[in-house]
């Protein structure tokens, strides 16, 4: 005679879970900002970074630079920064808005 046997229960998969690409624009309310960080080291070895941040929608275009980023920030914590000096004004924004598109000959 032998033990009952147990019911095997199967592990849940945990996702990884990665940073965003993608961030909400502050202009247009879509989620169309991305964030371009370049990092630069100096001749002494020390980094520097800058971030390019563009709105990709056409209508906007909202476009930003910023200089002297920690070395330890990435995409997600410029995003924070930016917002933070969009909102009170200390970050000089510029809006390149593209050519629309227009429905005319069709």
């Amino acid at each position: 005679m032998g033990r009952r046997s147990r019911k095997r229960y199967k592990r849940p998969i945990r996702r990884v879970r990665r940073l965003p690409k993608l961030f909400q624009c502050p202009a247009c309310g879509l989620p169309t900002l991305t964030i371009d960080v370049n990092t630069q080291v100096d001749e002494e070895g020390f980094e520097h970074k800058s971030a390019l941040i563009r709105c990709l929608n056409p209508k906007c275009g909202l476009r930003a630079e910023m200089s002297e980023i920690p070395s330890v920030f990435e995409a997600v914590d410029v995003y924070a920064k930016f917002l933070d000096g969009f909102t009170s004004g200390e970050v000089k924004v510029v809006y390149e808005k593209g050519e629309e598109e227009s429905g005319e000959g069709q």
